[in-house]
């Protein structure tokens, strides 16, 4: 349904409840980081994500990587506030240190807490430290087309390879994640969402938190916008570098909100870029692994265009989140006047929606059964607040395996997955089973089958 489908009356309720729930994210805003809630699959009655966390993770700090484009504040008090929320035009390359729960906290401490069913709201996490290597470009001009190492430091650019070669080879893990965040956020608060997923996906490989800058303010979602499409050159270098390490096998990305189409228009540049080759031969070059879209604010039509472009092609595989208690896409969809990507299918024609249920690449996860049960009342931020989708996103990302090797169970005819009321106990035996096999050795090709057939009840 769109806006104009709704009488006055309809219209103006619609439009109160979008500003109820900003107001509401506003008011959320100041509540504090803390780790996320324990996913369900992950807690004592399902897998230990900790069991193959090696001895140099083992501790209450959680080192990240950071790329940024955010401005550096001359005035700055200490690391949580060391970046601002401005634009700046150069990209900056370091690491991110989150610590834990106080400083008694151990690692013993931390693992039987982080698997403690129901826990919501502690430990707290903060930004203990930042070391920032330096930019890597100081312009857009600097990496035209044909001149990409004009400009480049190549200090910066090896000091950062040679910190993350290090953590895959002691975390045992060749894969990075790269953590892409949505609208109305500052960094301490992505810094916890980042080391939250990985400290779940028990630390192995190493977790790039790529920081756009918003500017943290309810009010300024036009802005937050426009930030995030700027970003797109950048992320696009950024994403064709991080795949040229001597040691990094695969490249996964996860993207919340306003950071999705950050991702997906920076792959649909790098497909058109290379649009004679085959998409294999591209997704090779980059290393490129899973795809995961959560609650993603991108336009329908937009994300149809990049579909017919290949976009989807090139990722291992391509997650979609949607969900119909999503409040914030509901203002988001009201304020751009079309359909989001991230709403809910039941709110969206069978014709405009057909293009990703033919897409063989693709998998639609209807998150709102889990939100029902679960879920806050914005709807928004599920996948690290809802301890049901969280078990499902680490799922995807750990290893890539079909939904119904997830635990998920297919929604009707169409290729969409949801959440049962036994999804709990399924996920749990699934969670068991992936950490129980080699980490990203699970994945189907590319429009095929499960690897282990789950029957749907």
């Amino acid at each position: 349904m769109s806006s104009a489908d709704l009488c006055p009356a309809e219209l103006g309720s619609t439009r109160l409840a979008a500003a109820a729930a900003l107001l509401l994210a506003a008011a959320l805003a100041g509540c504090g980081n803390s780790l996320m809630p324990t996913p369900v699959g992950f807690d004592r009655a399902g897998a230990d994500p900790f069991a193959q966390t090696a001895e140099p993770d083992r501790g209450a700090t959680v080192r990240l990587f950071l790329a940024t484009n955010r401005s550096v504040r001359k005035d700055s008090g200490g690391p949580s506030t060391y970046f601002g929320n401005d634009r700046a035009d150069e990209l900056r390359l370091g690491t991110l240190d989150v610590r834990i729960g106080d400083d008694g906290l151990g690692w013993p401490e931390l693992r039987e807490l982080s698997r403690r069913d129901g826990r919501d709201g502690t430990p707290p996490m903060r930004i203990a430290a930042i070391d920032d290597f330096g930019p890597v470009w100081t312009s857009a001009a600097e990496l035209r087309t044909g001149s990409a190492e004009v400009g480049i430091e190549a200090a910066v650019r090896d000091r950062f390879a040679a910190a993350v070669e290090r953590q895959l080879q002691d975390s045992g893990l060749d894969e990075l994640f790269v953590f892409v965040h949505g609208f109305n956020t500052d960094i301490e608060g992505n810094a916890a969402v980042g080391a939250s997923l990985f400290h779940y996906l028990g630390r192995r490989g190493a977790l790039v938190q790529f920081e756009w800058p918003s500017r943290n303010s309810v009010w300024s979602y036009q802005a937050d916008k426009a930030a995030a499409a700027a970003s797109v050159r950048t992320f696009r270098h950024l994403l064709a570098r991080l795949g040229t390490g001597n040691r990094v096998r695969k490249v996964h990305v996860i993207a919340h909100s306003a950071g999705a189409p950050i991702a997906v228009a920076a792959i649909h540049e790098l497909r058109l870029m290379r649009s004679a080759d085959p998409a294999p031969a591209v997704r090779e070059g980059l290393r490129l692994g899973r795809l995961v879209l959560v609650a993603p604010d991108m336009d329908l039509d937009e994300f149809r265009d990049c579909v017919a472009d290949g976009t989807t092609e090139v990722p291992e595989r391509t997650t979609i989140y949607v969900s119909s208690r999503d409040k914030a896409l509901d203002f988001s969809a009201w304020m751009a006047g079309f359909a989001r990507l991230g709403q809910p299918l039941a709110e969206l024609t069978p014709g405009r929606v057909e293009f990703l249920e033919d897409d063989a690449n693709v998998d639609i996860v209807d998150v709102a059964a889990a939100e029902e049960r679960m879920g806050s009342w914005l709807g928004h931020s599920y996948f690290h607040e809802d301890p049901q989708v969280s078990t499902d996103v680490l799922l995807t990302l750990i290893s890539g395996a079909h939904p119904l090797d997830r635990g998920l169970q297919r929604d009707g005819k169409r290729k969409v997955y949801a959440f049962g009321t036994t999804y709990p106990e399924r996920a749990r035996e699934a969670a068991r089973r992936i950490e129980a096999g080699a980490p990203g050795d699970t994945a189907p090709p590319p429009g095929g089958t499960p690897a282990t057939k789950v029957p749907e009840p």
